[in-house]
Parts: structure tokens; sequence; C-alpha cells
């Protein structure tokens, strides 16, 4: 089949949009992309068709186990062959998977999977035609501190070097768009089709911290599906059990739950047995829900980069939507707390240097980052990075202010909008809440549907 066949006859659609035709015309061409869309804006058509117009086979790096699971049920139900691996998987599964790799158009990964030794013997055997990275701003964010492994992306693209590179994202700077080139190796043909969401409208209310859970209360009668973001763990948990005891139905999604509990969450959320999930910053990323009416965030996030990529979770499916900042300046100390404790600090590089004892997360991290960096270079970028992530903060702070056009806060546009609280005044919404009753959601028959017998 041609292009055009296997978009109509496998995705079902006649035509791409207009952001979607830009991106696939380039990578039909062999270029090397780095494509940027808004949240909901199909990104990943625009690495799928390509690859399945040349009969390719793809390997695709994603940061999330949720996004490859969900993703991976999706091309399954388009009779496409694909597959994911992760940690959580059992031998068995992962002996059939490995052996059976040419078989497939599509592997997911993470990049911490592909940093092992056991990954690469097995992948090198496989003739990758493209290597996509999906969320592509995760090189940026989180890979100086947070998941470092991302950083060792550019020794695979040095060995697939006749692959083609194509890299997506709904958000990213200028500084970010820098250092996916940079780190990558790889010069990319930039397409930018970002637009401001206009469906969501977004608020700011102030919120002492006394009232803080009367207010979430308040808005969640008439917040339709919502997802409810904090920086604590403890808190999600703690919040989450007061909304329950007010007769609220929902779950709570964050690191120190189970695997098979997180994905029962997705579930349930997806399917519309729950109203609301109180989580933290990972929950939603990839999630193919497209009626989620309300995103609110109980703490303040860490940067507008967070804020736009987590808002953009509502109204995928082009309707009215909201996005409201419960604002307490108070909270920016959790985040300067956060970014503190979870950097890598010159002592810390002096401490490793000199065979000093450092926490083992911390020993991988700085083991990780001189592959890439000599010591001095290292020391130059952690420096630099950590004024970015304070600059960040402060530029939260000013969005809480409500002295200036949200949109133009967020997105970096010129003043004067129609769907913020400051340039139209508030506006109150009334969202329904349709809930199913499903009591059993079948993970185990779910999880198994994703690989082939």
């Amino acid at each position: 089949m041609d292009q055009k066949q296997i978009l109509k006859q496998i995705y079902g659609f006649q035509t791409l949009r207009p952001g979607q035709e830009a991106i696939v015309e380039a990578a039909n061409r062999g270029e090397d992309i780095l494509a940027l869309l808004p949240t909901g804006g199909g990104k990943s058509l625009c690495y799928q068709l390509p690859v399945l117009t040349v009969n390719g086979r793809a390997l695709v790096i994603t940061p999330l186990v949720s996004l490859m699971e969900d993703q991976v049920a999706e091309l399954k139900r388009l009779k496409i062959k694909a597959v994911c691996i992760h940690s959580h998987l059992d031998i068995r599964e992962k002996r059939m998977i490995l052996d059976r790799l040419q078989q497939y158009h599509f592997i997911f990964c993470s990049p911490e999977w592909l940093a092992t030794d056991r990954a690469r013997a097995f992948i090198s055997a496989v003739d990758f035609t493209h290597i996509i990275i999906d969320e592509a701003h995760c090189l940026s964010e989180w890979g100086y501190d947070f998941r470092p492994h991302y950083l060792l992306l550019n020794e695979l693209l040095d060995y697939y070097a006749g692959a083609q590179v194509i890299a997506l994202t709904a958000t990213a700077n200028d500084k970010t768009i820098h250092d996916i080139q940079h780190l990558l190796h790889r010069r990319l043909h930039v397409i930018d089709n970002r637009t401001v969401r206009e469906n969501i409208f977004l608020k700011v209310l102030p919120a002492p911290s006394a009232r803080k859970m009367s207010l979430l209360k308040e808005l969640l009668w008439s917040a339709g599906p919502s997802i409810i973001y904090f920086s604590s763990k403890r808190m999600c948990d703690d919040i989450h059990q007061q909304l329950t005891s007010a007769g609220f139905k929902g779950m709570t999604y964050h690191a120190d739950m189970s695997y098979e509990d997180r994905m029962g969450v997705q579930l349930s959320f997806q399917n519309d047995s729950i109203q609301y999930v109180c989580a933290t910053s990972a929950f939603g990323m990839g999630i193919n829900k497209k009626n989620i009416r309300t995103v609110i965030h109980y703490h303040v996030p860490k940067s507008m980069f967070q804020y736009v990529q987590e808002i953009g979770r509502a109204g995928r499916d082009g309707e009215q939507s909201q996005a409201i900042l419960l604002f307490n300046a108070e909270d920016l100390n959790i985040a300067y707390r956060f970014l503190e404790e979870d950097r890598v600090t010159e002592q810390d590089l002096i401490l490793y240097r000199d065979n000093i004892r450092l926490s083992e997360e911390k020993q991988e991290s700085i083991s990780i980052l001189l592959r890439r960096f000599s010591y001095q270079e290292l020391e130059r970028l952690l420096t630099l990075e950590t004024a970015v992530k304070y600059e960040a903060l402060r530029a939260m702070t000013e969005y809480g202010a409500k002295d200036h056009c949200l949109t133009s806060r967020l997105y970096d546009v010129e003043e004067g909008c129609r769907h913020c609280q400051v340039c139209v005044g508030d506006q109150a919404f009334s969202f329904q809440t349709v809930l199913q009753q499903k009591t059993e959601l079948g993970y185990k028959e779910y999880i198994n549907s994703l690989f082939p017998a």
C-alpha cells in the first residue's frame, strides 16, 4: 500500500492535519526531524506513517511504561505489529519478545533499558530504519539530573548512523531545542507547529493553606473528569483520602505505588470509572483520554514548561476545558527544597572524584554524566542548569501574580487573549461527570493483550 492507502485503510483518515502533513513530508524526504506539535495534535501518526510506508522497523524511546503500553495497545488495535520492553515484564515474556524482535514494526523501550548490556546485545542484531524519540523534551528537562541515561542516546544514534531520527514533543523552548540537537549529535530539521490551546481557560486562584482543601472540593463538584497535580506524594495520598471522605470518587498515582496499581489507576480513569486522579507529575504523559475537562495544580509546578505540558492533557477533544492553579507562594519552598535535594552539586563531584561514598543514585548519575562530559565541563553545565531551574521557579511566581495575560506568560505570545482570567475576567464552567459502573478492569487481560501469543 502507498501512504494514502495506509492512512485511509489502517488509520481511517482521508487526509493529514496541516501540522502533521509538513512533518510527514519531511520524513518522506529522509530528513532527521524535531517535530513540535501541541498535546493532542497527533504526534504518533507523524512517525508511524513514514515507518509503515517503507515497511520499516522503528525503535521508539519513551520515558514511561504507561506511555509505551498505551501506544502498543493502540497499534495492536490497528493490527500493526508492536511491542514494548520494560522491567515489569517477567523473564518468560521478555525472552519471547526478544526472540521475535525482527517481527515487529515498532519496538518501544526506555533509555534506561537501552543502556543495559543485554539490551544492546539484542538490538544490535536488528536493522532499524528509524529511531523515534518521543517526549523529546525529557532530554533537556531530565537528562542532567533526574534521568541521565537520556544523555547516552547519542551512542545509540552513532551506532545506527543510517537510521532516520524523528524526535517529537509538545513542549519546548529555544534552550530545549538546542539541548535536543546538541545532546543527540544530530542536525535535526525543526518543524514547529505548536499552537495556543484556546479551548483551555486559564485561571489562578489565591489559595492560602487553610482554604485550599475547601476550595478544591468546591471546584470538583463541577469540574468533570479531572487531574489534580501535587509536588508531594504524601499530600497526594492525604488529599485523596479527604476527597473520598467527602463523597468524590477517584484514585492516586505516584512512584511509590506498584506497577500493577498504577496501571489500574490509569485504566480506571480512561474507562470513566472514576472522576479524578490525584497525581504527581508523571501521570498523564501520553494518556489517550480526550475528555479531561479540568487540570488543577494543588502545588505550584517547577516551571512554565512543566505547567504547559500538564495542562495540555485537558480538552484533547477540542471541547471547552480549564486549567486552574491554586496559588500559594509558600508552595515554592517545596519546589526549591526538591531542587536542592535532587541536583548534583559541585561538592558531589568533588566527593566522587576523591572516591568518597555518595548515595547510589548520585554515584550512578555522575558516572553516566562523565561519559559525556569532562569534570570541568560538567561543573559548568550543572551550574547553568541550576540557574535555569531557579529562573523557571521565579517565572511561576510571576504567573501566579496575575498581573499580565496568562496566555502570554505561558506561550510567549503577545498579551491579550479570550481564554484567560486576566483578560476576560473569571469564567465559571460546569462540566458533567458520567461514571461507568465498573468494578473489575481486567488488568491482567489488558496486559496480556499487548503481546502476541
